[in-house]
């Protein structure tokens, strides 16, 4: 018995080879990051950019040193997408891999002649294309913003991905926005805003947001940073960041509130037959930076001017992108989903007529601060 057994095991054995389908790094054509521009020409309509991944000058790879740049871009011309990677083999002996894939960035130029869908779809069906890869534009070429040489990551297209990682500590920066949520948005018909990337003095840098409108799935607009924390606070996307406030006294006098934390509801409400969208704001902040040399904070009452001033700059930031989104008729928002939510019947009815509705929409904006504390002091 033990005999069997003992041979059983052993014959087990010659199943279990470890990694009998691996293949070694250097043999991998790994992409880090994609750029796609528009030629407008007639075979090479567009342009492709792949960043491949070069092992050997990676430290820490069985061949590697620190000695070479860790990528190399790969620029190609045609007609469809498909055909340009394929072409890649003309050029390398390591057919692209997408598997690791960190970024894409879109031309603008790109996007005012394709509809986005059109752009997705090809990748959406390959199988090595994840649904978490995050998705920039540009007013650049795209192939020069994969060209710049990051600052802190070992690769540009992780560079920029982690950049929007930094959305809780700056009302400029979205959250990283991932083809999932792209093809989601789009399956909804939905509007909605793309992170801007660009460069600045040699650098990658977040710049603000291209809108997409979900009529055409093409670019119509842009915002700025500013214009972005408008939307986070409007979408209740703030988690961190800082309010400045321009004293009354000085315009050299100033003050930083810090963002603790922040919650905005939004509450479609029908009264005789009219909707109105009711969006309430609540943050909690300390006060991190003051110039006003005249202030007191020892004496009973010193946070309610900071408070009431604070408040303003918010409400005013809020109704700037909401003007802007009315006016242009698209409701990158989310008053739309909201209204689904709370009205449902009404939405049922009107829905169909939702852009025209959105543009006259009464919006009143209700914001909430409250100053825990000064520097690590706190109030209570």
């Amino acid at each position: 018995m033990k005999k069997g057994l003992l041979v059983f095991l052993s014959l087990q054995l010659l199943f279990l080879t470890s990694c009998w389908d691996s293949n070694e790094i250097e043999d991998l054509g790994m992409i880090m990051g994609i750029g796609l521009d528009y030629n407008g020409e007639e075979k090479d309509v567009f342009s492709m950019t792949n960043q491949y991944v070069v092992p050997n000058n990676i430290e820490g790879t069985q061949t590697g040193s620190s000695g070479g740049i860790p990528y190399q871009n790969i620029t190609l011309n045609g007609s469809n997408f498909f055909q340009i990677i394929r072409e890649n083999s003309l050029e390398t002996d390591r057919p692209p891999n997408y598997t690791h894939l960190k970024s894409v960035v879109f031309t603008e130029r790109l996007l005012q002649q394709e509809p986005l869908k059109q752009l997705i779809s090809f990748f959406l069906r390959d199988h090595e294309f994840r649904r978490t890869v995050a998705i920039f534009i540009t007013k650049e070429s795209a192939a020069e913003i994969l060209a710049i040489e990051p600052t802190k990551e070992m690769f540009p297209a992780v560079q920029m991905k982690e950049l929007t990682q930094n959305h809780n500590r700056s009302l400029y920066v979205q959250d990283t926005l991932k083809f999932g949520e792209v093809s989601k948005k789009i399956t909804e018909g939905a509007s909605f805003v793309i992170p801007e990337i660009g460069i600045n003095n040699g650098r990658i840098r977040l710049l603000g947001a291209g809108i997409i409108s979900n009529k055409t799935e093409k670019i119509v607009g842009w915002l700025t940073p500013e214009e972005i924390a408008g939307l986070k606070w409007v979408t209740d996307e703030v988690s961190g960041g800082l309010v400045a406030i321009k004293e009354k006294n000085s315009e050299e006098d100033q003050a930083v509130l810090e963002i603790m934390k922040a919650s905005t509801t939004i509450e479609p409400e029908m009264k005789d037959g009219q909707l109105t969208v009711h969006l309430k704001v609540k943050s909690a902040l300390r006060l991190a930076e003051d110039w006003e040399i005249k202030r007191d904070v020892f004496s009973e009452g010193w946070e309610e001017d900071l408070k009431k001033q604070g408040e303003k700059v918010v409400k005013e930031e809020i109704e700037h992108v909401i003007t802007i989104a009315q006016e242009q008729q698209l409701d990158y928002l989310e008053f739309s989903t909201w209204t689904s939510i709370k009205q449902p019947a009404y939405w049922k009815k009107h829905h169909k007529e939702w852009e025209r509705i959105f543009s006259q929409l009464p919006v009143t904006i209700d914001v909430d601060f409250t100053l825990t504390g000064y520097g690590t002091q706190d109030i209570n």
